[in-house]
Formats: structure tokens, sequence, C-alpha cells
């Protein structure tokens, strides 16, 4: 009996021991599990280490896809506005035949898609950022030497064609070499780098447009050259994505990169453990699958949310109203009775700059916001901001015998305050959200169709909002009030939320019975002397 007293003390004790412990343990709620967590956290990177630095100068690299990009993207929103342009080509500001000019480069971007899967899961990362230098390489010599409408179609439909191909290429090679704990602010930054092109861009048509004749718009298309030129040369010493190479059969190789730049140099770290045992799982799930086939895009519920998701970033990003101010943001300027080319080139110039801040602040909050949050709730404040924009350029319509300055100057205003916004919101998360929400085996594919999509948008926003504007004004933007306040429903709806997982990881939140639901859920973990542990409930 003395025996069985003594036991059952002992029980007793070390249950007391546990809930001690317990009570004394941090109690954490993480979304995801607690291997990748506790993992992540356990030995943080030095972000000034050498080796940090060395990772961030071949992030630059594919950082400067999207600063071409941003450069060919604003140029000819500038150089359109140019009198020296529409003297020399015969042009108008907007119509048809401006139109047109604009979409050929979407169409460009279309085409080149199609081509942006194969090329970059068979030949790998780099040789789809290198295609893609060439090409816009060889599209800005063409175009600096326009001499004819024929001159500017075909570069602009090459040039199209390249950054297609490399805006694919880059985003997907960020992703799968940053350090899975940076990964959305690196991704965010490197769509924020779409600003440098474009400050660069709309700052020298700033400064040319006062030279006189065809240097004007000349010298602004051939600095289109500077970019792929940089690409071109640093794609020969950045290593390949370690995911790539995994599929491909060099793991020793992928384990060496993800080594160096994840596990301070440490080959058996615990990070680079877990992420080479995910790539080999998502790697063995789908390893016949063909480059050619894109309906692995679809051919599953898990595979159709990915895809809607991607559908979602696409086709919203681009339908928001942002795409007036990338193309003909000087005719919007003119609608506020701003008629003086210089001074609308000077405020082209000054958005770009104002913009580039909201990109940079919104990457630097990527981790901190959720991405469901950010998305529905700026779509709220885009609206009414554009709305804003809408009120004061309707005080300009034609047949206004007055032009009030302050009214002008408020509408301005408020254009800057949208590129803002929408930089914040937007530019961060359009390129990481859809590589996020697409599996290991498509996301090659699928950052092709996210090409096609945005483009089949923006066929839209360059042709028609052409001639839109030049038949109707100002009422053109109510439309994009609607839009942006329906985007806001769709997004509290059925946005998934993808912060705090790994991409492996989120296989099991779009197998949900509803994974928008699913995405939100947090798991309970106790912190008991730096090791994670989940409760059961």
């Amino acid at each position: 009996m003395n025996n069985n007293l003594h036991q059952t003390t002992s029980i007793n004790s070390v249950e007391k021991e546990k809930e001690r412990d317990f009570d004394q343990a941090e109690i954490k709620d993480v979304q995801g599990n607690s291997e990748f967590y506790e993992t992540v956290t356990a030995a943080p990177l030095n972000p000034l280490s050498r080796t940090s630095f060395q990772l961030y100068a071949i992030l630059l690299v594919a950082a400067l896809n999207a600063t071409a990009s941003g450069f060919d993207g604003s140029i000819f929103s500038s150089i359109n506005a140019m009198d020296q342009y529409k003297s020399y080509f015969h042009h108008k500001e907007t119509g048809k035949s401006t139109g047109i000019i604009m979409m050929i480069y979407t169409i460009g971007n279309m085409v080149g898609s199609l081509f942006t899967g194969p090329i970059c899961d068979h030949f790998g990362r780099r040789a789809g950022m290198g295609v893609g230098s060439i090409l816009i390489g060889a599209a800005a010599i063409v175009l600096t030497a326009a001499k004819n409408d024929s001159y500017l179609l075909g570069g602009r439909f090459v040039l199209g064609f390249g950054i297609s191909i490399g805006t694919s290429s880059a985003p997907t090679y960020a992703l799968e070499l940053a350090p899975p704990q940076w990964r959305a602010r690196i991704v965010g930054f490197y769509n924020s780098f779409f600003y440098t092109g474009s400050i660069l861009a709309t700052g020298v048509a700033y400064a040319s447009n006062k030279a006189s004749g065809e240097l004007a718009f000349r010298l602004p298309l051939g600095l289109q050259l500077m970019p792929p030129a940089a690409i071109l040369a640093g794609v020969m010493f950045i290593p390949e994505s370690p995911r790539w190479l995994t599929a491909r059969g060099k793991k020793e190789e992928a384990q060496r990169i993800l080594a160096k730049y994840h596990g301070a140099g440490d080959i058996n770290h615990p990070l680079v453990q877990l992420e080479i045992k995910e790539f080999e799982e998502g790697i063995q799930v789908r390893k016949a699958q063909s480059v050619w086939n894109y309906y692995d895009l679809v051919n599953t519920r898990n595979q159709r949310w990915r895809f809607l998701m991607n559908a979602f970033m696409s086709f919203f990003a681009q339908l928001s109203g942002n795409s007036v101010l990338t193309y003909y943001l000087p005719s919007m300027y003119t609608k506020l009775g701003i008629t003086s080319t210089d001074r609308r080139l000077l405020l082209t110039f000054a958005n770009s700059i104002v913009s580039a801040t909201g990109a940079v602040c919104g990457s630097a909050t990527n981790d901190m916001i959720g991405r469901r949050t950010k998305l529905w709730v700026g779509s709220i404040v885009l609206a009414c901001l554009f709305a804003a924009v809408t009120g004061f350029s309707s005080q300009f319509a034609t047949g206004a015998t007055h032009i009030s300055h302050t009214l002008s100057n408020a509408g301005v205003a408020f254009i800057f305050l949208f590129g803002c916004a929408y930089s914040f919101i937007y530019t961060p998360l359009t390129a990481t959200y859809c590589a996020e929400v697409l599996a290991n085996h498509t996301r090659a594919k699928g950052m092709g169709i996210h090409v096609i999509m945005s483009n089949c948008a923006n066929l839209y926003n360059t042709y028609v909002t052409a001639i839109a504007l030049d038949s109707i004004g100002w009422k053109y933007y109510i439309l994009f009030v609607a839009l942006n306040l329906f985007y806001s429903v769709m997004w509290f709806f059925f946005g998934i939320e993808t912060r705090g997982r790994t991409l492996e990881e989120l296989d099991a939140v779009f197998d949900a019975k509803w994974p928008p639901k699913a995405a939100l859920k947090k798991a309970t973990m106790v912190d008991r002397e730096g090791h994670l542990e989940g409760l059961e409930h």
C-alpha cells in the first residue's frame, strides 16, 4: 500500500511539473507548421554579412528585369506627349493610331508568354532572363532608329516579347533563391524596381524634351539598351535556381547553393534540409509532367483554386486604373486643364518618384500586413482616390470658361495619391502573390499565363483607353471606381492568405474544403526553451 501511495505521489508530482512548464511556456499563434517556424527562427540570417550582400547582388540582376519593364512601360507615355515625336510620325496623343502603337507592345507580351514556361523549365531561370535581355536590346535598337510606323510596330512587338520572358523568369528566380523568411520582402522589392526604370525613363524624357528635333525622343529610346545589357552580363555569373537544379537531378549543386545563402555554409543546416526535402516531395508528385502541358494548371480542385487566385491578381492589378496612369498620364493632366507639355512631363516624372516611395513602403511591410487584408482594404482606398480624380477632372470638361488652379492642383494631388496607394498595395504583391499561389511544378508556366492574362487586360487598357479618353474624357474614370469596389468584395470573400507558410505547405490550404477560411487558421504552438510544440485539442 505504501508503494502504491509512493507511485501516486510521483505521478502527481510529474503532472504538476508539466503544468508548471506549460504555465511558464510562451504560447504563440503562428500560421504554418512548427517545423518551419522553428527552423527559420532558430538560426536567423545576418542581413549584413558578406554572403548576404552577395545574395543581394545576385537578386539585383533579377530585379533589373523589373527595371527594364518599368523603363519600357513608361517611356512611350512620355514620348507620346512630345510635340517633336507627334510631328515626326504625324500622330495624335490619343485616338486609334496611338492606341495601336501602344497595344502592339501588349500583343508581343502575350505571344512571348507562350514561350516563357518551356524556356524556364527546360533551360533554366537564368536562360529565360538572358533570352529576354537579348530581345529587349534588339528591340531598343530598332525603336531608336525608327523612321516610320512600321519600325515602331515591329520594335514594340519584339520589346513586349522580350519583356514577357524576362519578367516571368526573374520573379520566379528571385522567389526560388530567396531565403523563406525574407521571401515576401525580397520579391516585393523586386517588383518595386519597376519604378527605378520608370523614374529613369520619365526623367530622361523630361530633360530631352528641351532638345529640338529627333534627339528629343531618340535619346530616351536609345537608353532602353542599358538594363538588358546589365542583365545579360549579370546572368553569366549568378547561380541557377536550386529548385530547378533539384528538379533536374542536380541535388548536390542545389544543396551547395542553399547552404551558402540560407544555411551559413552548413549543408546540414535544418533549413537547407527542410527545403531540399520539400523540393523533392513536390518534384516526385509531378515528376513526369510535360513542360508544354498547360492543363496541369486546372486539372485538380487544388490547381483550380490556385489558378483563380492567379487570375484575380492578373486582372485586378491591371484594371484598377493604374494603366491609365502608366500609358496616358500626360493626357490625364490635360483633363485637369494642364496643357503645357513641359509641365505635364515634369509631373509625370514626379509621379514616378511618389509611386516608387509607395512601392518601397509596401515591400517593407509585406511580412507585416496579410496579403488578403492589404488587397481588400486597399481596393476601397483606390476606389475613393480615383473617385476624387474623377470629380476634379469633371470640372474641366470641354466648354469650361475658367481654369481653377486650385482644383487643377487638387486633381494632380489625388493622381499622385492614387499612384502611391496603388504602388503600396499591388506593386509588391503582383509577382509575389502569383508566384506564391502557384505549385512548384506549374510555377514557370503559371507565371507565363499570369503575363498573358495581365496583357489581356492591358489590350483593353492600351487600345480602348486611347479611344475612350478621346471620346468621353473624364467620364471614363467612373468605370475604375466601380471595378475597385467590386475587387474589394472579391478579395474579402475569396482571397487566400499566403503569408507565413512555405510554398509547399500551401498545398494543405488549397486542398481544404474552403481554402479562404483554411488560410486564415492559425496553429497554436508552445515555446518551451526555444522549442516549439503543437498543442493537441
